[in-house]
């Protein structure tokens, strides 16, 4: 899932400087939730119609308190409409997965309000997973939600990073500084990126998991 504060504002498909955005703390008010309903059964094999059923239930429980948009594959939309109902909004879109925090944008906003979303240029969690269809979801979704879309020279997921907020982030090393990502990168030149894409003023590491499973250690292991 991803949280957007992207609902209403004027669309700027657009790279631009970074300087002065910053990302939120998640648990902040925001305009809409974006999901996808992107369980294949080459991943999820005798587990696919739980999954979609747990997919559908989270939707749906959203869009009681705010709008949900659900990307869904074409063939699928059908599937999605029965199990979602007429609450959710779903939006067309090829996916390879259903892992929207990891994949798409990553949600940002500026001094003036106006919302944006960073490419981190998913690779399948270093290339363990085919990921062609889900690389042009920040660019879609960007768009779809009338947002600045930011790209970024970092490798690396959404799930990958937590911030509170107000200027501190919490990464850690086996994902970013990881030569399945960002082969050579130094942990002060992948510092001043972080800083200048989310509006940074401290950065914790944790030395993560590396190998431990697909994402080698997001944070929030």
């Amino acid at each position: 899932m991803a949280a957007s504060n992207t609902a209403n504002a004027q669309n700027h498909d657009s790279t631009q400087d970074n300087h002065g955005w910053f990302m939120p703390d998640e648990s902040q008010s925001h305009r809409r939730t974006w999901m996808a309903f992107g369980a294949s059964e080459q991943i999820w094999e005798d587990l696919l119609p739980f999954i979609r059923s747990n997919l559908a239930l989270v939707a749906r429980t959203i869009s009681e308190y705010e709008p949900v948009s659900m990307l869904v594959r074409p063939e699928e939309h059908h599937i999605a409409a029965r199990m979602c109902g007429e609450q959710v909004h779903l939006v067309d879109a090829p996916l390879d997965d259903l892992w929207l925090r990891d994949s798409g944008p990553t949600s940002v906003v500026n001094q003036a309000g106006q919302p944006g979303g960073v490419d981190m240029n998913v690779n399948g969690w270093g290339n363990k997973q085919e990921c062609e269809n889900d690389t042009e979801l920040p660019r879609f979704v960007t768009k779809q939600a009338r947002a600045t879309y930011l790209e970024s020279e970092l490798v690396g997921e959404g799930g990958g990073i937590e911030v509170d907020g107000r200027g501190t982030a919490i990464v850690t090393e086996s994902c970013f500084l990881n030569s399945n990502r960002n082969p050579g990168l130094s942990k002060a030149d992948c510092e001043e990126v972080l800083r200048s894409l989310f509006g940074l003023r401290r950065i914790i590491w944790l030395p993560g998991v590396r190998g431990k499973d697909i994402t080698d250690g997001h944070t929030d292991f």
